[in-house]
C-alpha cells in the first residue's frame, strides 16, 4: 500500500509539473563513462568537500542560488558525489530547478522580478536548493546532520511541494475559505516564499515553455491572497508571554539577556514580529531598547548579500517612520520593504530593507543626518525636495493612485491599501501625511511590484478606528500630494 501510495503520489506531482514520464532522465540513462573528463570548478570543490565531510551546515552555505551553482553540482552528479546522498534519478531535474532560481536576477519579465525580488528577500535561500536535491527523500537530512530550524523548513518543503501547485490550479481560490485553509500550512512569511519559489523553480525546469505567463500569473496571485490573508490582522494580534515561541526565545536566551528584560522588550508588540525575525536578531533588538529614554534613538544596520537593513528602536516620537524614509530616500537608496512595530507601551521598532545601488552608503554620513532627522533637529523634508528639484526630469504620464479604506477585517485598525506609481522619497511623502493628519501607524508593509509602489498602513486615531470624514480627508490630502509630486518640476 506504501509503494501504491508513492506511486500515486509521483504520478500526481509529474501531472501538475507538466512532465512526461515516458522520457527518460538522460543523465540517469547514460553510462558514468560517457561524460568526458572536466576540471572541477572551486564551487565544485567546496561542495565535494563539503558533502566528503558530512559537513551539512558547510554544504547549506554553499548551496546559496547564484550563477555557477548548478553547473557546479552537474559537475559533481556527472561524478557520481551527489548520488551518493540524493536521489540520483532527480537530480537532472533538482539542478535545472535550481539554474531556473540563479536565473531570476538576470531576467526581466515582470514574473521574473516578481520572484526574483522574492528569492532576494529570504533569510536562507540555500534552503530551497536543498529541498530540491532532496525531491521527496529526506535521508540525506539524517546523513549530512541537518537539524534545528533548518531541518524543519526542508522536511515542510519536502512535506509541501504538491500543495501550491495543486492549490493554484485545481482549487477556486477566489473562495476566501479556500485561502483561509490554505494559510494553515505556514507559520511565517519565509515559508509561503520558499513555497511559492519551490512550486515556480520545479514548473520551469520541466521545459523552456512549462511555466506559462498565465501559470505564473496565477501562482503570483495566490502568493498576494495568501500573504493578505495571513498579514490583514497581524496588528491586532499581540504577542503571548506565554505562547511556545516566547518559551523557546527565553529558554535559549544569552547569558547577558535577561528573563525580564526580553519579556519587557516583547510585551505589546505585534505577534508579526515573531514570525519576521530570527532569535538572534530578536536578541539585539533587544540590546538595542537596552537602557533607552525619552530621547535617544538607537539603530544599527545589517547586510544580507546586496540588500541592506536598517534596524531603529526609540520611543514614540512624531513623523518617525517618514523621517526615516526620508533619510533613506536622501541619500538615493531604494527602500524595498519596511515593518514599523509599536508596542502598547509606547516602544517603536522600525525595520527598512534597502539597496545601496550607487555605492554610496558612508557611515560617518547617514549616523548623524539619521539621528538628526528623526530628534526634530533637521527638516529632512525641505532637504529631500531641494534634492528632488534639483535632479527633476521630466515624468512619465502617471496613472490614477488608487486608495482601499478596510474596517471590517480588523478589530482595531483601520486597513489602507495604496497602489501609486513608485518615485524617490514616496514613502516619506506618504507617511507624513497620514502623521500630519494626527494618525498613529502601527504596522506598515511595503512592497514594489515593476514601477508601482504598494503600500499597506495599520491605522488608529487615538484607540479608534478612523471615521468616514478621517478617510475622506486623509484621501483628499494623498490625491493633492500625489498629484503635485506627478506633476514635471
Amino acid at each position: 500500500m506504501a509503494d501504491l501510495f508513492k506511486s500515486a503520489r509521483s504520478a500526481l506531482h509529474d501531472f501538475f509539473q507538466g512532465r512526461r514520464r515516458s522520457t527518460p532522465d538522460p543523465a540517469a540513462a547514460a553510462p558514468a563513462t560517457a561524460e568526458p573528463p572536466s576540471a572541477s570548478s572551486p564551487l565544485a570543490a567546496d561542495i565535494g568537500a563539503a558533502l566528503d565531510a558530512r559537513d551539512g551546515a558547510q554544504l547549506i552555505e554553499l548551496l546559496r542560488p547564484r550563477r555557477g551553482l548548478a553547473a557546479a553540482l552537474r559537475e559533481l552528479q556527472r561524478d557520481r558525489r551527489l548520488g551518493a546522498f540524493f536521489p540520483e534519478g532527480g537530480l537532472t531535474h533538482a539542478t535545472n530547478a535550481i539554474e531556473r532560481l540563479e536565473q531570476l536576477d538576470a531576467q526581466t519579465s515582470v514574473n521574473a522580478e516578481r520572484f526574483g525580488t522574492m528569492l532576494r528577500e529570504l533569510d536562507a535561500p540555500s534552503l530551497l536548493s536543498f529541498a530540491l536535491l532532496c525531491h521527496d527523500d529526506q535521508s540525506a537530512l539524517d546523513s549530512l546532520g541537518i537539524s534545528g530550524d533548518a531541518r524543519q523548513t526542508v522536511e515542510f518543503l519536502i512535506r509541501n511541494q504538491l500543495q501550491m501547485s495543486m492549490m493554484a490550479f485545481r482549487q477556486d481560490t477566489s473562495d476566501p475559505s479556500v485561502i483561509s485553509k490554505f494559510v494553515e500550512l505556514f507559520n511565517s512569511e519565509e515559508r509561503l516564499k520558499m513555497l511559492c519559489l519551490l512550486t515556480v523553480a520545479d514548473l520551469s525546469a520541466v521545459s523552456a515553455d512549462a511555466l506559462t505567463p498565465w501559470k505564473a500569473e496565477v501562482l503570483w496571485r495566490l502568493f498576494v491572497d495568501t500573504y493578505n490573508h495571513m498579514t490583514m490582522t497581524y496588528g491586532d494580534e499581540v504577542i503571548d508571554t506565554h505562547e511556545s515561541a516566547m518559551s523557546a526565545l527565553s529558554a535559549n536566551r544569552p547569558h547577558d539577556i535577561a528573563e525580564q528584560e526580553l519579556t519587557s522588550f516583547l510585551t505589546g508588540l505585534p505577534r508579526r514580529y515573531l514570525t519576521l525575525f530570527e532569535s538572534e536578531r530578536i536578541y539585539n533588538h533587544v540590546r538595542l531598547a537596552r537602557d533607552i529614554t525619552a530621547d535617544d534613538v538607537h539603530f544599527f544596520l545589517h547586510r544580507k548579500s546586496d540588500v541592506w537593513e536598517l534596524t531603529v528602536v526609540t520611543l514614540d516620537k512624531p513623523y518617525l517612520f517618514s523621517n526615516i524614509c526620508g533619510v533613506l530616500s536622501y541619500f538615493g537608496f531604494d527602500i524595498l520593504r519596511g515593518n514599523a512595530f509599536t508596542s502598547r507601551g509606547g516602544l517603536i521598532v522600525d525595520v527598512v530593507q534597502f539597496t545601496d545601488r550607487k555605492g554610496c552608503l558612508v557611515r560617518p554620513q547617514l549616523d548623524p543626518l539619521l539621528s538628526d532627522a528623526i530628534a526634530g533637529r533637521v527638516d529632512i523634508s525641505a532637504m529631500l525636495r531641494e534634492k528632488l528639484q534639483a535632479g527633476a526630469t521630466r515624468a512619465a504620464a502617471p496613472t490614477s493612485p488608487v486608495l482601499y479604506f478596510d474596517n471590517d477585517s480588523s478589530p482595531r485598525y483601520t486597513i489602507l491599501e495604496l497602489v501609486a506609481d513608485d518615485a524617490p522619497g514616496l514613502l516619506h511623502r506618504i507617511s507624513r501625511v497620514i502623521s500630519e493628519h494626527g494618525f498613529a501607524v502601527d504596522l506598515v508593509l511595503i512592497s514594489t511590484e515593476g514601477s508601482r509602489a504598494i503600500d499597506v498602513f495599520h491605522l488608529r486615531k487615538g484607540d479608534a478606528k478612523l471615521g468616514e470624514a478621517d478617510e475622506l480627508a486623509l484621501t483628499a490630502s494623498f490625491e493633492r500630494m500625489l498629484t503635485c509630486c506627478s506633476r514635471p518640476r
